[in-house]
């Protein structure tokens, strides 16, 4: 790699998380690396993987005076379960040019191209500073509307692209002026084909040296460094995006090595992936190796993504309570839902959790949470709580049923309260012997006896409409309580929000024999 990866690829011009430690890992050479180079590995699709060679096949008969091996040309492979790299063949003969392709990355439709050369438009080299390319991909593979990017310059170089897996951010190093050192890694956001401004990822994550070869594995960055705190050359480090480790984590032995180890790409759903590497044993100049994680990522993390909803209806619940516990069975945090009854956590990978859902006038429900290795992995969760039929308030027994609403200053009762006094008939048929009083209450603005008389209507006409649904006329009474029973203090002349006063503006039904 010393004199290919330097020389082509831009050569031309903790705090809280410092006790953690890398992963472990189980590396092996590849059968597919031939006696020359080949590196800088990228997925494509789900079973192959492309990467760059100056293996003797390419189509180019010319050699490179930077290391006197064949131009780099890209190759495609098949995935095999035990990481080896079968059916090696070109990429396309429309795709390799007589100049290097190395370093490249797809979008997520694999119809668009992104590479690192030369500045060769017009069938001649422009500048000797490095560009990043964007390539169209037909149907017969075939590259066409080759264009440079807008974050390139002549006057410096760019290249490593790597796009999100949303394709809408891409991640790329330049030797830029005003980065923190010889090459730094950026960022910029991509919009059906327009590119926003750079975004350098800072010094969390740049040093004064050279930083490598990008990869996102959801919020978690992977590079390479020759920055002198590591193995030696080039290693790997990862951190976070957001900038919360201020000293990235250097992945080790046997991931890195006294030689240069870069190219770092991970497989989600298996954990493992491929790197590149010149250490010693190799078969070529670069090697391509295969690597297994055998340990949870330190920085790994993931999401709880839930919604509580009432068990019969299926309809979110509002103002209901998330609780997550961890495997001791310790509550770690406890937050009210949204309105639409969504919450949400953060959770470590490979752990066991509880989550559990509440709501006053239901039964508390939990599932048991095993989080997988997975990072950035947003894990779906339904809490289902079944209604209780009676609650208790202030030692007295009631019907779990929400206040009846009636027009303004009337005893109209409202359509959407029908379904609660269809309730309270269905209660009042499974226990035959029960008798309640229903209760109508206002708060303390109006007048003391207009409120009273105002509520007497609305019990009335509550119990009348009961009775018209076939509730027994013997085991209902209903009462009027104007504003004599204030729950929170809001009387006459105390100064009270809307909804405090809200909360006096209730009905009951209270049990007087179960």
């Amino acid at each position: 790699m010393k004199s290919l990866f330097y020389v082509f690829f831009l050569l031309v011009s903790m705090s809280v998380y410092a006790q953690l430690t890398a992963a472990q890992y189980k590396v092996k050479s590849l059968e597919a690396n031939s006696p020359n180079g080949d590196f800088g590995t990228t997925f494509y699709g789900k079973d192959k993987i492309v990467f760059s060679s100056s293996r003797k096949t390419g189509i180019s008969n010319k050699t490179w005076e930077g290391n006197d091996q064949p131009f780099l040309d890209l190759y495609i492979g098949n995935v095999e379960e035990d990481g080896e790299i079968t059916r090696v063949r070109p990429f396309s003969s429309a795709v390799n040019s007589k100049y290097h392709e190395a370093m490249v990355a797809f979008s997520p439709n694999l119809r668009e191209l992104y590479f690192t050369s030369n500045n060769y438009m017009g069938g001649k080299v422009r500048s000797s500073n490095l560009k990043i390319f964007r390539a169209n991909i037909g149907d017969s593979g075939s590259r066409t509307n080759i264009m440079t990017l807008t974050i390139n310059n002549d006057k410096y170089s760019t290249g490593h692209p790597f796009l999100s897996k949303d394709g809408k951010k891409l991640y790329y190093i330049s030797d830029m002026p005003g980065g923190y050192g010889q090459t730094d890694i950026y960022e910029v956001s991509v919009n059906n084909g327009h590119y926003g401004a750079p975004k350098n990822l800072g010094p969390t994550v740049n040093s004064k040296y050279r930083e490598y070869t990008p990869y996102v594995d959801g919020d978690i960055l992977y590079f390479s460094s020759n920055k002198p705190d590591g193995q030696g050359g080039y290693d790997i480090y990862m951190t976070k995006l957001d900038g919360s480790i201020e000293e990235p984590i250097n992945l080790g032995k046997p991931m890195n090595s006294k030689g240069d180890d870069f190219s770092f790409i991970i497989n989600k759903e298996t954990q493992s992936g491929y790197f590149s590497s010149n250490r010693r044993g190799g078969k070529g100049d670069d090697d391509i190796y295969f690597f297994k994680e055998l340990t949870v990522n330190p920085i790994c993390d993931q999401v709880v993504q839930g919604i509580i909803v009432d068990k019969k209806t299926g309809q979110p619940l509002s103002n209901a309570f998330a609780s997550i516990y961890d495997s001791k069975g310790k509550r770690i945090r406890r937050i009210e839902t949204l309105n639409n009854g969504e919450f949400s956590f953060k959770v470590k990978c490979d752990e066991t959790y509880k989550i559990g859902g509440d709501k006053f006038g239901f039964f508390e429900a939990d599932t048991t949470l095993v989080t997988s290795r997975v990072n950035a992995f947003e894990n779906k969760i339904t809490l289902k709580l079944d209604e209780k039929e009676f609650i208790n308030v202030n030692g007295k027994e009631m019907l779990n049923v929400r206040t009846i609403e009636f027009e303004l200053n009337e005893a109209n009762i409202l359509e959407r309260s029908y379904d609660e006094l269809a309730k309270v008939t269905r209660l009042m048929d499974k226990f035959p012997d029960m008798i309640i009083q229903f209760g109508s209450h206002t708060d303390s603005r109006g007048g003391d006896g207009y409120n009273m008389w105002l509520s007497q209507k609305r019990a009335s006409e509550t119990v009348r409409y009961l009775i018209g649904i076939g509730v027994d006329s013997k085991r209902i009474t209903g009462k009027g309580f104007g504003e004599s029973r204030i729950i929170n203090g809001c009387s006459n002349g105390v100064k009270c929000t809307d909804s405090e006063h809200a909360q006096n503006k209730r009905t009951e039904f209270v049990v007087i024999k179960k």
